[in-house]
């Protein structure tokens, strides 16, 4: 046997919904978001949105702009880091980079000052006049 029943849902705008008992339904007209009451507070159980697949609501609680589990990632210590590889010739990893001209180093890069400090005195060894094959030795 069917039975009709009214299912009243406290509305208004988000600032003014309050508390919600368990159980208890709130739809703020402002934001679009329905939440429930719980033992442990209101839980949001759909929010409107315009693109995308997160609710803003949810994974940024602290309206910072940042998915609240990312926020940790901004402070990771180095030491926190693992598997950082050196830089090498055949794969990726961290590259120091190395201002002298006299380094033979395989796994540093050299810095834009290095390459011009190497450039300014090799073309201070030229005289204008002299051409690739002089330089050659043919």
């Amino acid at each position: 046997m069917s039975r009709r029943a009214l299912i009243q849902i406290r509305r208004g705008l988000e600032i003014n919904i309050g508390l919600l008992a368990e159980g208890e339904l709130g739809y703020c007209t402002d934001s679009q978001k329905l939440y429930i009451g719980t033992s442990g507070g209101n839980v949001v159980l759909v929010a409107a949105q315009t693109a995308g697949d997160m609710l803003k609501s949810i994974y940024d609680t602290d309206n910072d702009g940042k998915v609240d589990a990312a926020v940790a990632a901004d402070n990771v210590p180095w030491s926190g880091i693992s598997n950082k590889t050196a830089a090498s010739v055949t794969a990726a990893g961290i590259v120091q980079l190395n201002s002298t001209v006299t380094s033979t180093s395989t796994v540093q890069a050299a810095t834009a000052s290095a390459v011009k400090s190497a450039y300014d005195l090799a073309s201070g060894k030229l005289s204008p006049r002299v051409t690739w094959n002089q330089l050659k030795g043919v």
